[in-house]
C-alpha cells in the first residue's frame, strides 16, 4: 500500500500524463512493434490461405464441368434411344423412324450445347454406321485419343489440349473426352463411341480466376506429369520442364509450399481433381502477393500513428474538459471552507461536471440561506417543542370531560349546546391527532368546518360558508391547522364592519404534482402586493397578518419557496388566498421529497 500512496498523492495533471503513457503510448508502441515484426509471417499465412481458397474454387468449377460431361456419356449407355441409334440396324432401314430418333438425340445434345458454353462440339458414332455430329464444325485428327479410348474398353479418356481447325473460328485448342459405349446387357460388346470437346479458352478462364498473369499462373498436369493446360501453349502434351518442381508436387500433394527458382521465391499450391486424376497447380510470385497485402501493413502502421495523435488530442481535451474544471472547483471549495460563501462557479455546459458546478452553487446558496435563517428556525423549533409539550396534556381527560358536559346538556334537553360541545371536542381531537403533524386533507377540512360551525353559532345568519373537496385527494397528507388561521383572518378582519352576509368558499383540487386549496371571502379585501411582500418576509408590515405569515413560513421551511400562501386578484370584491402544497400520500413521501428538494 505504501508503494501506491505516492501515486495517489500526485496531482491530477501528473496522474493524467502517467495514465495516458501507460494506457495509450506504451500499448501503441508495443503493439506496433509486434505487428511490424510479425507482419511478414501473417502475410505469408494469408498468401497461403488466399491461394488455397482460390485453387479450391477453380477445382470446384473444373470438377463440375468434367462431371457434367461424364454424366452425358453415362446417360448414353443407359438410354434406349442411344443404344438403338448406335447398334440397331432396323433403325437405319426405317428412314422415318431413323429421322425421328435422330431429331430426338439432336435435341438432347443441343440442350447441353446451349446450356453449357464450355462444350465445343460432340461426335457420336455407332457400329451400325450411324453418325451424329453437333456443335462447331471442325477438322481434326483425333485417332490417337480414340485409340486410347478403345484400349480403355469403356473407361473415360481425357486428352491434353491440342489444336483443331474450326470452320467458324479458324485454329482453336480443345480438350476432349473420348469413350467407347458398350452394350449395357453385354459390357464387353462395343456398340459405338462418343467424343465431347471442350473449349480450351473456357478452361483457361476458369484457371485464371483470382490469379492474374502478373501474379503467376495456374495449370493442369495429368498423372504422368504431362501438361494438360498451361499459359504456354508450346507445353501442351509435354512433360513439365521443371523436374525439381514436379518432384516437389508429387511429394506434397494437396499441400502448399514455397519453391525457389532463379533466385525468386514462389508460392506453390496443388490439389487433385478426383474425377479424372488431373492435378491443379498454382504458382504465384510471393512478392506480387505480398506487395498487395503490404497495403494492410501500411494501413495498420498509419492507424497506429493516427491512434497516437488522437490519444494526444484526447488527453488535451480530457484536461480542459474534466481536469481543469475539477481543479477550479477544488479552489472554490477551499474558499468555502475558509468561510467565503459568496463563491460562484461559472456553469458553461450541461454535462456531469456542469451539473456538479450547478449543485455546488446551489449548495453554497443553501448554506448561506441556512446560516441566515438559523436563529429563526431555532426559535420556531423551540415553539414547536413547547406546543408539543402543551399538547401532551392528557387528552383522555379533556375528551371525557367534554363528553360528560355534552351528555349533561342532552339530559337537560340543551341539544344545541350538546352539538356545540361535540364540535369543540372534534376540533380538539383533530388538533391533537395523537401527536401527528400530518393529517389527511379530509380531516383538516373537517376541523375547519367545526370551527366555522362554532363561529356561525356566534354570528348567526351573518356568516355562511361552503367547502368543496375533490374526492381524489381526500387522503392527501397536509400539515395540520394551516387552514383555520386563514378562515379566522377572514372572519376577524375581512368581515369587520361589514353589514352584508359574510361568505367563505373553500375549494381544493390537484394540479400536476401539487395540491391547491383556495379560500375566498366577500370581505373588505386586502392590498394584494403588500400582502404578498409580507409573505416574502417584509418586516415592515403590521402584525395583523402574523398568523398568515406563520403558516407561510412553516410551508416554505418544509417545502421551499415554490410553496406557501399567495394572494390572488379576486373576480369579485373580497379576498382570494391560495395555499400550494406538494401532493404527498405517505409521510415517507415527505422524507424523499425533502431529500431531493
Amino acid at each position: 500500500m505504501k508503494k501506491i500512496r505516492p501515486f495517489k498523492d500526485l496531482s491530477l495533471k501528473v496522474k493524467s500524463i502517467l495514465i495516458f503513457t501507460m494506457v495509450v503510448v506504451l500499448p501503441i508502441v508495443t503493439l506496433g512493434t509486434l505487428i511490424l515484426v510479425e507482419m511478414n509471417k501473417v502475410l505469408k499465412e494469408q498468401a497461403f490461405d488466399y491461394t488455397e481458397r482460390n485453387l479450391n474454387t477453380v477445382q470446384t468449377s473444373i470438377n463440375n464441368m468434367i462431371q457434367n460431361i461424364d454424366d452425358i456419356s453415362t446417360y448414353m449407355i443407359f438410354s434406349d434411344e442411344f443404344r438403338s441409334f448406335l447398334a440397331d440396324t432396323s433403325a437405319t432401314d426405317d428412314q422415318l423412324g431413323y429421322k425421328e430418333l435422330e431429331e430426338d438425340l439432336k435435341g438432347f445434345f443441343l440442350f447441353h450445347l446451349m446450356s453449357k458454353n464450355h462444350i465445343n462440339s460432340i461426335t457420336v458414332k455407332g457400329i451400325n454406321g450411324n453418325e451424329l455430329y453437333l456443335g462447331d464444325p471442325i477438322k481434326a485428327n483425333e485417332d490417337r485419343w480414340m485409340n486410347r479410348a478403345e484400349k480403355g474398353a469403356g473407361k473415360i479418356t481425357w486428352s491434353y489440349a491440342y489444336p483443331i481447325y474450326s470452320y467458324w473460328e479458324g485454329e482453336v485448342n480443345v480438350i476432349s473426352m473420348s469413350r467407347v459405349i458398350n452394350d449395357i446387357n453385354n459390357i464387353n460388346k462395343k456398340i459405338g463411341s462418343v467424343t465431347i470437346r471442350v473449349n480450351e479458352k473456357t478452361l483457361t478462364d476458369m484457371l485464371n480466376t483470382g490469379v492474374t498473369k502478373e501474379q503467376g499462373s495456374t495449370f493442369i498436369l495429368n498423372g504422368d506429369g504431362q501438361v494438360v493446360l498451361h499459359q504456354n501453349k508450346k507445353w501442351f502434351g509435354e512433360k513439365y520442364p521443371d523436374e525439381e518442381l514436379l518432384q516437389e508436387i508429387n511429394e506434397n500433394p494437396e499441400k502448399s509450399f514455397y519453391y525457389s527458382t532463379n533466385g525468386e521465391e514462389h508460392l506453390v499450391s496443388t490439389t487433385e481433381i478426383e474425377s479424372n486424376g488431373w492435378r491443379l497447380v498454382t504458382i504465384i510470385d510471393e512478392q506480387t502477393i505480398l506487395k498487395e497485402l503490404r497495403g494492410v501493413s501500411n494501413a495498420i502502421f498509419l492507424f497506429l500513428i493516427v491512434a497516437f495523435v488522437l490519444g494526444i488530442i484526447a488527453i488535451i481535451g480530457f484536461y480542459y474538459s474534466i481536469i481543469n474544471p475539477i481543479l477550479d472547483l477544488t479552489k472554490k471549495t477551499k474558499q468555502v471552507e475558509e468561510g467565503n460563501f459568496s463563491v460562484f462557479v461559472k456553469v458553461t455546459n450541461q454535462d456531469e461536471i456542469g451539473k456538479l458546478k450547478y449543485r455546488f452553487n446551489k449548495m453554497v446558496e443553501q448554506i448561506q440561506y441556512l446560516i441566515n435563517t438559523k436563529y429563526r428556525l431555532e426559535i420556531k423549533q423551540r415553539e414547536s417543542e413547547l406546543t408539543a409539550l402543551q399538547n401532551q396534556i392528557n387528552p383522555h381527560f379533556l375528551y371525557n370531560t367534554l363528553d360528560m358536559i355534552r351528555w349533561s346538556a342532552r339530559i337537560e334537553n340543551a341539544l344545541e349546546t350538546s352539538r356545540l360541545i361535540e364540535l369543540l371536542s372534534k376540533m380538539f381531537r383533530i388538533s391533537l391527532s395523537k401527536g401527528k403533524l400530518w393529517i389527511p386533507l379530509q380531516q383538516e377540512l373537517l376541523y375547519v368546518e367545526s370551527y366555522l360551525e362554532l363561529q356561525k353559532k356566534r354570528l348567526g345568519p351573518r356568516l355562511t360558508y361552503s367547502i368543496e373537496l375533490d374526492q381524489h385527494i381526500k387522503d392527501v397528507l397536509v400539515l395540520k391547522q394551516i387552514l383555520q388561521p386563514l378562515v379566522e383572518n377572514s372572519i376577524l378582519h375581512g368581515f369587520k364592519g361589514k353589514k352584508d352576509v359574510g361568505i367563505i368558499e373553500i375549494t381544493s383540487f390537484a394540479e400536476e404534482n401539487d395540491v391547491m386549496i383556495d379560500i375566498k371571502d366577500n370581505g373588505v379585501g386586502v392590498n394584494i402586493p403588500m400582502m404578498n411582500n409580507y409573505m416574502l418576509g417584509d418586516s415592515n408590515q403590521d402584525k395583523t397578518g402574523f398568523a398568515l405569515s406563520n403558516v407561510n413560513d412553516r410551508l416554505i421551511t418544509l417545502f421551499g419557496s415554490g410553496y406557501g400562501l399567495t394572494f390572488l386578484e379576486p373576480e369579485q370584491p373580497g379576498t382570494w388566498v391560495r395555499v400550494r402544497l406538494p401532493l404527498l400520500v405517505e409521510e415517507n413521501d415527505l422524507l424523499r421529497y425533502r431529500k431531493h428538494r
